[in-house]
C-alpha cells in the first residue's frame, strides 16, 4: 500500500511529533488537521510498511546514545530484538515449509487419483 500525497506531506511532521511525545491531537494540530486524520495516516503510514522502516531508522540512530550510557541495558534490548529476529524467521521459515508440503501432497494426491481413474477405466474396458 503506498501513502497519499497528503500523507507524504504530513509524514514529517508526524515523526517529529512521535519523537517529542506528542499526542495525535496535538500533531493533528500541527499538521493542521483533525485527529482523525492523522489517526488514518497512522494506519496507512503501519500498513505501507514505512512505519516498521522508520522504526529500524530511530533503532540505529538512538542505540549508540543508549549503549554510551547504559551498556549492558542496550545489551539486554538488542538480545530481545535478535531473539524475535530469529523467531519470526522460523516460523516464516516453518509456514513455508508447510505450504510446499501440502501442494507436494495435493499433487500427489492427484497423481494418485488420476492414476486409479486410468486404472479402474482400463478394468472396465476389459
Amino acid at each position: 500500500m503506498s501513502l497519499s500525497t497528503q500523507t507524504l506531506k504530513r509524514l514529517p511532521k508526524i515523526k517529529r511529533g512521535v519523537i517529542l511525545g506528542l499526542n495525535r491531537d496535538q500533531i493533528g494540530a500541527t499538521c493542521q488537521v483533525t485527529e482523525k486524520t492523522i489517526d488514518r495516516d497512522f494506519i496507512a503510514w503501519v500498513d505501507s510498511g514505512l512505519f516498521e522502516v522508520w522504526i529500524k531508522e530511530e533503532f540505529v540512530r538512538l542505540h549508540p546514545q543508549v549503549c554510551k550510557k547504559d551498556l549492558v541495558e542496550a545489551y539486554r534490548n538488542i538480545t530481545k530484538l535478535v531473539g524475535k529476529m530469529i523467531t519470526r524467521r522460523i516460523e516464516a521459515k516453518t509456514e513455508y515449509t508447510e505450504k510446499v508440503l501440502h501442494v507436494i501432497v495435493s499433487s500427489r494426491l492427484m497423481k494418485d487419483e488420476s492414476t486409479t481413474r486410468k486404472t479402474t477405466d482400463q478394468l472396465r474396458a476389459t
